[in-house]
């Protein structure tokens, strides 16, 4: 088959849909299947280098309230003739914004089947958009995300909170459960030499007990909580670091709270790291940590258990499947609960340093299996049915 996806972020950009459409970009290659990717441009990336890999970059400027996210400015009608061109079986969009309008609009031009994946929880991101939160706002979004997919084959979604998410704003759309997979031979394989050094480098001792995060960082993470609760378990244990790995519009407040704690020898700021070899980092890490309740999926939580490491996060229905509590990590609900929770896995990690490590974790394999048959699918429903010998 042949497939278009159209994204407004993709690598080297880091974000969980980022990581999300270039692996699903990766899987389906290696599956057989042609893929053509439309997104922003980046300027860090080479247009030419990108033309050589079916990838083509959209003219686009920054968001206006978010600099480090860009905007597409397609001309539609001259891009929709560039994409006929292409002789897409089926378009698969991952944003409801620019190239998703494109793709969209491609779609239904060209008489193609169109899936889209519901990726965002909107309602956790109005901030960015300096206008106030509210039940208007609120509805503002459904009518959005609702005039988007009217049109829509299908709609994808990471996990049943997404369902119960989207169904408040009334689409009655056709829905599918279907989680990224993740590509688990990446994530074990670790470099336990480069691991020492990133330990060494940021003056981690062997005995130091390190919580990890590693995510996008921005307000809707919540990682001054974790700093606010970090700070009060340090005062009931010694020996303890804190890593934060990743770059955003929120590092700097948080550097500041980290100084005014005066957390500044245990709370660690990488800044941006390629993702190429993020396992190490992980693994660099003892427990892996998080506040944050936006997450739909929750893929930095399966990536740090497929790293071998529990997990101490927030109780969160896209948790489902994932963390099984006090097995494979602690659910917190609270301060006293998260420092319940360190020195509940604490004490399991002294008793077995591999505890928590086994956790059974959906698949690239898995992914890619059900998003073919779930494009076949469709395809069938359109009476397509000669697509399905390209």
């Amino acid at each position: 088959m042949r497939i278009g996806l159209f994204s407004d972020t993709y690598y080297p950009e880091i974000s969980g849909v980022a990581t999300s459409v270039y692996e699903l970009r990766n899987s389906l290659i290696e599956a057989g299947q042609e893929v053509f990717v439309f997104t922003v441009s980046n300027p860090e990336v080479d247009p030419i280098d990108s033309f050589k890999n079916n990838t083509y970059r959209i003219p686009s400027m920054p968001f206006v309230t978010l600099k480090e996210r860009r905007i597409g400015i397609p001309v539609l009608k001259n891009y929709i003739k560039i994409i006929k061109k292409f002789n897409l079986d089926l378009i698969h969009t991952h944003t409801e914004f620019s190239l998703g309008s494109l793709g969209k609009r491609a779609a239904k031009k060209i008489g193609i089947p169109h899936i889209h994946t519901y990726h965002t929880l909107y309602e956790n991101y109005i901030h960015y958009l300096k206008i106030p939160e509210n039940d208007f706002t609120y509805s503002l979004v459904g009518k959005f995300i609702k005039k988007f997919t009217k049109n829509c084959d299908l709609i994808i979604v990471p996990t049943e909170k997404v369902i119960d998410s989207i169904r408040k704003y009334k689409i009655e759309k056709t829905l599918k459960v279907i989680p990224t997979g993740l590509d688990l031979d990446k994530f074990r394989d670790v470099d336990w030499k480069r691991v020492e050094e990133i330990r060494s480098r940021y003056g981690i001792q062997s005995d130091d007990t390190v919580l990890i995060s590693i995510c996008r960082i921005s307000q809707e993470k919540k990682l001054d909580q974790i700093i606010r609760f970090f700070r009060e378990l340090s005062k009931t244990t010694s020996k303890i670091k804190l890593l934060i790995v990743g770059d955003g519009p929120a590092k700097t407040d948080l550097e500041e709270l980290s100084e005014e704690f005066d957390l500044n020898d245990k709370v660690i700021f990488t800044g941006y790291v390629d993702w190429d070899r993020v396992q190490d980092y992980y693994a660099a890490g003892d427990i892996f940590v998080s506040a944050s309740q936006s997450e739909t999926q929750g893929l930095t939580y399966a990536e740090a258990l497929s790293t071998g490491i529990p997990i101490l996060v927030r109780q969160d229905a896209c948790l489902k499947d994932v963390l099984y509590h006090k097995e494979n990590g602690y659910g917190f609900t609270n301060k006293d609960d998260f420092i319940r929770g360190y020195h509940y896995i604490r004490e399991r990690l002294n008793e077995d340093p591999n505890w928590g490590s086994y956790s059974k974790i959906f698949s690239k394999q898995d992914f890619i299996d059900a998003i073919i048959s779930t494009y076949k699918e469709v395809c069938l429903n359109k009476s397509l049915v000669p697509i399905l010998e390209h």
